[in-house]
C-alpha cells in the first residue's frame, strides 16, 4: 500500500515511519509543508495518507478538504497530539484518528480498517497480456499463482514461468480484484487458489508455500489473510 507522511516534527515523523514499514506499507513520500504535501499526494496518488492535523504552516484539516475533490482521494488516518478535533476529523471521512505518543498496535488497527476499504475498480479483464520472446501471450488470472515487484520490475510467475509486466503492483492488484487475489505483503499480490501452506514465521508474520516458494506475509495482513481463507 503506498503511503505518504505528512508530519512537521522530524523525531515524530522518524517514529511514524518506522512504525508504518514494520508494518509492510511502502513509504513513498514525507514532508512536512502544507503545499509541498498536496502536490504530492495529487502527483504520486497514494493509496494512504498519514496526516498530522497542526503542522507549522497550516491545517491537515484544511488539506483533506481540499483533497475531497480528487476523482480518488487516498484514504486519510490523521495523527495529532490532541483530541479537540476527532469530530472533524471524522466529518472528513478519516479512517482513523491516531493520537500521540504512537502506540504501535493502535497504528497496526488503523492500517487494518483501511486495508478493507473496497478499491477503486479497474474494468475486470479475462486476460492478462505479457511479453514471452516475440509474442504477446494472454495468461487467464487462475493460471497465474503469485505477482511480485522486485527493484522496481514487476513479475507474474505461473506454475510454469514467469513474465515481466509493465503494470505496477498496484494495477495489477485492481484489475485482478474480481478474480481471488489478495496483497499480502507491499511486494507480493497472490492467488488464493494456489496457495498451498502457511506458516508462522516470526514477530507475528507468516509465510505462504507456493510452488515449494516461500511468500512473505506481513503481519499486518495476517488477519485479512485469514479471514479471506476462512481459517
Amino acid at each position: 500500500m503506498r503511503t505518504i507522511l505528512i508530519e512537521d516534527e522530524p523525531l515524530a515523523r522518524d517514529e511514524l515511519r518506522y512504525h508504518v514499514v514494520r508494518a509492510g506499507l511502502d513509504v513513498v513520500a514525507e514532508t512536512g509543508h502544507v503545499l509541498e504535501a498536496e502536490q504530492l499526494v495529487r502527483t504520486l496518488q497514494p493509496d494512504l495518507v498519514f496526516l498530522d492535523i497542526e503542522l507549522i504552516d497550516g491545517s491537515g484539516l484544511d488539506i483533506a478538504k481540499r483533497l475531497q475533490s480528487m476523482p480518488h482521494p487516498p484514504a486519510i488516518l490523521f495523527v495529532t497530539a490532541y483530541d479537540a478535533h476527532a469530530l472533524e476529523a471524522f466529518e472528513l471521512n478519516a479512517y482513523d484518528y491516531i493520537l500521540k505518543p504512537y502506540d504501535p498496535s493502535r497504528i497496526v488497527r488503523a492500517i487494518e480498517k483501511v486495508m478493507r476499504k473496497p478499491l477503486a475498480k479497474a474494468p475486470r479483464v479475462e486476460r492478462l497480456a505479457v511479453e514471452s520472446g516475440d509474442q504477446l501471450k494472454l495468461l487467464s488470472p487462475r493460471e497465474v499463482d503469485y505477482i511480485v515487484a522486485e527493484n522496481g520490475k514487476t513479475k507474474i510467475v505461473t506454475r510454469s514461468d514467469a513474465y515481466p509486466s509493465n503494470d505496477t503492483l498496484q494495477e495489477l492488484e485492481k484489475k485482478l480484484a474480481d478474480h481471488r487475489f489478495l496483497r499480502v505483503h507491499r511486494s507480493y499480490l497472490v492467488n488464493l487458489a494456489a496457495i498451498e501452506a502457511i506458516e508462522p514465521w516470526f514477530n507475528g508474520a507468516y509465510t505462504i508455500k507456493i510452488q515449494q516458494i516461500d511468500v512473505p506475509v506481513s503481519r499486518t495482513y495476517v488477519k485479512i489473510l485469514k479471514e479471506a481463507l476462512g481459517i
